[in-house]
């Protein structure tokens, strides 16, 4: 009994920072300090795990793709399913020209998608809920439809900010809200991202702290069993928004490029 009250002692110890903080867990710390010429360039916790993530996505297309023989493998299986699953959400979404874009979305479905999943490991950051990563993706995408509408369109690209047949005294309104829509892109798609994950592992790591404190009073210590088994129905849960969020980012992203693709008339 003292040995238990002991180890439950110091479970709950451990705990409490994070049902007292658990924003703790977000924290970027410093790996390997790396400075080139005044300027950081070290390794945190968060660009070691995306490089993690790459690491798992090359591992498994290298996998996927490496047999040569007439029966598929389980990874080529899997490869191909989720080959065609990013070829459907680019398709559907973009049309013929969807070849144009297949790499890169493909790529940052993948990557976002992985990333989530991985970050729902013990001990692992998740770089999906840092507001700056999220954030950047988004921009990327942002950048690419300008250089696409752009490079296809050129300067007629901006006429969808005035949608043709608009009277001319309302010229002006329009134009500034569709530019505010445009401008305001990347904001909505990276926090997005970012507010889901960030919230799915905060109600996680509560809850396991609550069953932690629960299993701390020996009377009671069953009932511990309760906010466990919400927290395995809640990982479950996190589990298919990991995928989710990476599928609605992967479709916001081709109906932007979809406009730069689209002839401007």
């Amino acid at each position: 009994m003292v040995h238990y009250t002991r180890c439950t002692r110091e479970l709950l110890h451990g705990y409490s920072n994070i049902m007292s903080d658990p924003m703790s867990s977000f924290m970027v710390k410093q790996i390997v300090p790396i400075n080139v010429c005044g300027v950081d360039i070290s390794i945190t916790n968060s660009s070691f795990f995306m490089l993690i993530t790459v690491g798992i996505i090359v591992l498994l297309l290298w996998i996927g793709t490496g047999n040569r023989g007439i029966i598929p493998t389980k990874m080529q299986i899997l490869t191909e399913k989720l080959f065609f699953f990013a070829n459907d959400i680019i398709e559907t979404n973009i049309g013929e020209q969807c070849t144009k874009v297949f790499p890169y979305i493909a790529s940052l479905f993948l990557f976002i998608m992985v990333g989530n999943v991985v970050g729902m490991f013990p001990f692992a950051f998740s770089f999906t809920s840092q507001l700056v990563v999220t954030i950047g993706l988004a921009t990327g995408v942002f950048i690419s439809s300008i250089v696409l509408g752009l490079y296809n369109n050129g300067i007629a690209y901006f006429r969808h900010f005035c949608p043709h047949g608009i009277p001319g005294y309302l010229v002006p309104f329009f134009i500034v809200i569709e530019l505010m829509s445009f401008v305001f892109r990347p904001l909505s798609l990276g926090i997005r991202l970012f507010a889901n994950m960030v919230a799915g592992h905060i109600m996680i790591k509560v809850i396991a702290g609550f069953a932690v404190s629960i299993a701390g009073v020996a009377f009671v210590s069953y009932l511990a069993l309760i906010p466990v088994a919400i927290n395995v129905l809640l990982n479950i849960f996190k589990l298919v928004v990991c995928v989710l969020q990476a599928y609605v980012f992967a479709v916001l992203s081709c109906m932007y490029i979809s406009e730069s693709l689209r002839p401007q008339t």
